[in-house]
């Protein structure tokens, strides 16, 4: 899985880690809040399921510029062709798994396309 644990400098730097085929899931969080460390090994958890289909971002909120989209933590937003799909409070277990549900199906292939 392809994980980032990166200081975004700013929106150039944050919108070049966007650029890529994969969903994006970036995570805000802080190492200074209780909801963020309980959130964070469930989300680790239920994200390891889903290697190698999504890339995903962990961006500590001290060292990253403020988000428009983000006004609590833990937050994940969900992004595909640099669009922004989807945020999620909280990271509860049931709306985590419906993400990566979502997000990383596959489209069916076609016979004889």
């Amino acid at each position: 899985m392809n994980y980032v644990n990166a200081v975004i400098a700013d929106k150039a730097a944050f919108e070049h880690e966007l650029d890529t085929a994969q969903p994006v899931f970036v995570v805000f969080m802080s190492h200074d809040c209780t909801a963020c460390n309980d959130a964070m090994p469930r989300f680790m958890r239920i994200s390891e399921r889903y290697k190698d289909q999504v890339k995903i971002l962990i961006l500590d909120c001290v060292d990253t510029p403020r988000h428009p989209s983000v006004d609590r933590i833990p937050m994940l937003l969900i992004y595909h062709n640099r669009a922004l799909l989807e945020a999620l409070p909280g990271l509860g277990e049931q709306a985590l798994g419906q993400a990566f549900e979502q997000y990383t199906r596959r489209p069916a292939v076609t016979p004889g396309v």
